[in-house]
């Protein structure tokens, strides 16, 4: 090897300690498009101070995320962590925790709430909880936060409808949530608190179902351990926990960055106020661009392999593969940096790739066309209160988020 390139080999290494900073109006971190260029594959330090590799390409984060041989047990020995210290990656009974066949298990009985067919079924109830929501933001006179107004309150609520949890709950899951996406070292007794409370909620919850029967999926997952015994005990809660954090968080976020999105694009948005037909497309580009987690959840290989772009990962080497990072690249999405709402074969993969494709890709779409459309719809006027560059965001978590997203009409 010349100087030239051990020069430029060092470099890439020096500089990667993950997290990255993200990108401009929380893109993804220029380091993604600088590594995929250099080094598709190169070596990242961990807040744990573990080297693993970091997947770029869009061919190698599919395959990642698409293999089997990736696992995503991080609790046996040796097997390198995000954190120093206890994460959510160390409950063994978590479904994101979990491979074939266990999780194949777990996901089928939970499954059927989420097909097509039932996520279609429930548009006209997120539409009437969206109409409300805006109503009341509508009703309270600009300013307004569209985060906490609109963009949280309305996946929660339907996730709660789904589930048969009290809405009125919801700023407890909030306050958990945060707690659990945090990559930061200094709030793990912070963490361990939180787990506890919310461990605590959802054992409460079950019982009171129990006692009081219902006919929502908690009464699902409950009869599914109670009369089939499909489920452990530790195995249901865990799951409704999941849900709950799940069905909100992400889905939160991308209704707000895309908000943000199309105020910063105003030739997109007047695209779309032209030709509403155009939302499903809009929301695609905005699932493309406006990936809140920037970092993925960590995979260990099973056996040594070699990914497309020719990087090989030896036995117990733990991969990184950000979704975000295989949505810009430049091989599958032309002129990825470009918004674009008309974006043709979209071929995005942000609900992931395999056996932990998103469970609740079909019902976040549909929350997500109609927030989108919503929102264009009744405030045709909506515009930032100051500009983008204000905004705050949020990265020290596995979730880049604005933490307000003021806006006026």
């Amino acid at each position: 090897m010349s100087e030239d390139a051990m020069s430029h080999d060092e470099t890439v290494r020096d500089a990667m300690t993950f997290p990255f900073p993200p990108g401009p109006h929380g893109g993804p971190p220029d380091a993604y498009a600088d590594r995929r260029s250099a080094c598709p594959l190169a070596p990242v330090v961990l807040p744990s101070g573990d080297e693993v590799l970091l997947a770029t390409a869009y061919d190698d984060v599919r395959a990642v995320l698409g293999d089997q041989r990736f696992s995503r047990n991080l609790r046996y020995a040796g097997a390198p962590r995000m954190l120093p210290a206890a994460d959510f990656s160390d409950d063994p009974h978590a479904l994101v925790n979990m491979d074939p066949p266990e999780h194949t298990r777990l996901r089928r009985i939970v499954q059927a709430a989420f097909t097509p067919r039932r996520a279609e079924s429930r548009r006209t109830r997120i539409q009437a909880v969206a109409d409300e929501l805006l109503a009341e933001m509508r009703a309270g006179g600009p300013p307004a936060d569209l985060m906490t107004a609109f963009a949280f309150p309305l996946p929660i609520d339907i996730i709660c409808d789904l589930l048969g949890v009290p809405t009125r709950d919801s700023p407890l899951f909030r306050g958990w949530s945060d707690m659990f996406l945090s990559t930061s070292t200094a709030a793990a007794p912070e963490r361990a608190k939180a787990g506890a409370e919310f461990a605590a909620y959802v054992d409460d919850l079950v019982a009171a179902r129990r006692s009081a029967p219902g006919e929502d999926l908690l009464d699902e997952l409950i009869s599914a351990h109670d009369e089939d015994e499909r489920l452990s005990e530790v195995e249901l809660a865990r799951i409704v926990r999941g849900l709950i954090i799940a069905g909100h968080e992400t889905t939160g976020n991308v209704i707000g960055r895309g908000v943000l999105a199309l105020l910063r694009h105003p030739d997109q948005l007047a695209a779309l106020r032209e030709d509403p037909a155009l939302v499903p497309s809009a929301v695609e580009e905005i699932l493309r661009t406006e990936v809140p987690g920037h970092g993925g959840l960590l995979r260990v290989a099973t056996d040594p392999l070699s990914l497309p772009s020719g990087g090989a990962v030896g036995r117990g080497q733990g991969v990184l593969a950000p979704v975000v990072a295989a949505n810009y690249d430049p091989e599958h999405f032309p002129d990825p940096e470009t918004f674009d709402v008309r974006r043709a074969d979209n071929k995005h993969i942000t609900f992931g790739h395999g056996p932990h494709f998103c469970l609740g890709a079909n019902l976040a779409r549909v929350e997500l066309q109609v927030a989108i459309g919503s929102v264009i719809r009744e405030f045709p006027d909506l515009g930032l209160v100051g500009g983008a560059q204000e905004l705050t965001w949020i990265s020290g978590s596995r979730v880049c988020c604005v933490s307000r997203l003021p806006v006026s009409w």
